[in-house]
């Protein structure tokens, strides 16, 4: 979406009433998404389809603008502010020179929309379009290209940054619980994925364009944080599952295999 707006449309039917930055409830993530999407694909299959059919081929053109909201980056009065270090606005530091677009999914729960920028984090009512907080991670660098959204555990959000943090809010006021590195900005890792939400289990995983580094996908307590498992979409050393396949370990971990897309998720395996 051009120009950091995000539009809603409403045509057929007025929205529910609205319950501001409500638990998710962890039920709905393994549901076809009707009245919520609680997750990058709307469920963990990743069809992102909806069973919804009351907007349809005979009354979509009965679809009209109801409201439309420009997301302003960067340190404004009455955001949250978090991160390390010098700040750096958005699309410097390598990033988009054609400046800062939506590429997030929102999420719309309980009546609220969650989406993101590079650095950025929204809530915004889903009936209105009004402004319910607006968070900003104040970044040590990285490549800013964008930004698929955030993930979502009862209460708290969960997205990561240009400079590789995964970042924990409070849903209903935007205030920073925590926040970790998860990869070196150094070396040339830069994070662009929503986190999926797998049970406890935040899945993290990271950008880059380099060739030089592995990628991986981490797991991260919700709670504090804290890394649970990680695992590497390479083999790292002779004797790991398809090491065989590669010349030397030196080629193994300077291989990428970025992990950038947001994934699907079996319960039943």
């Amino acid at each position: 979406m051009n120009l950091a707006r995000i539009v809603l449309a409403i045509g057929v039917t007025a929205a529910p009433t609205l319950l501001p930055a409500q638990m998710l409830d962890p039920a709905l993530l393994q549901k076809q998404p009707t009245d919520a999407w609680p997750t990058y694909n709307g469920d963990y299959s990743g069809r992102r389809f909806s069973p919804l059919s009351q907007i349809n081929q005979s009354n979509i053109s009965n679809l009209k603008l109801a409201w439309s909201y420009k997301a302003k980056p960067g340190e404004t009065p009455g955001s949250q502010v978090g991160g390390e270090g010098a700040a750096v606005k958005p699309g410097e530091g390598g990033g988009n020179p054609f400046g800062v677009s939506i590429k997030a999914t929102p999420l719309m729960v309980n009546g609220v929309l969650y989406f993101t920028t590079p650095d950025n984090t929204w809530a915004v009512d889903a009936r209105t379009g009004q402004e319910i907080w607006h968070y900003f991670w104040r970044t040590r660098g990285g490549i800013h290209i964008g930004n698929r959204g955030v993930g979502m555990y009862n209460n708290w959000l969960f997205f990561e940054t240009p400079d590789n943090y995964l970042v924990s809010l409070d849903a209903k006021t935007g205030k920073e619980r925590w926040h970790k590195e998860i990869a070196d900005v150094k070396q040339e890792y830069f994070s662009t994925p929503a986190p999926i939400i797998v049970d406890n289990h935040v899945i993290v995983g990271t950008g880059g364009d380099s060739l030089d580094v592995p990628g991986f996908l981490e797991s991260r307590d919700p709670e504090t944080g804290d890394l649970q498992w990680k695992w590497w979409s390479e083999p790292m050393k002779k004797g790991d599952p398809g090491a065989e396949s590669w010349p030397d370990e030196y080629s193994m971990r300077h291989g990428g295999g970025m992990t950038w897309i947001p994934g699907t998720y079996d319960p039943d395996l």
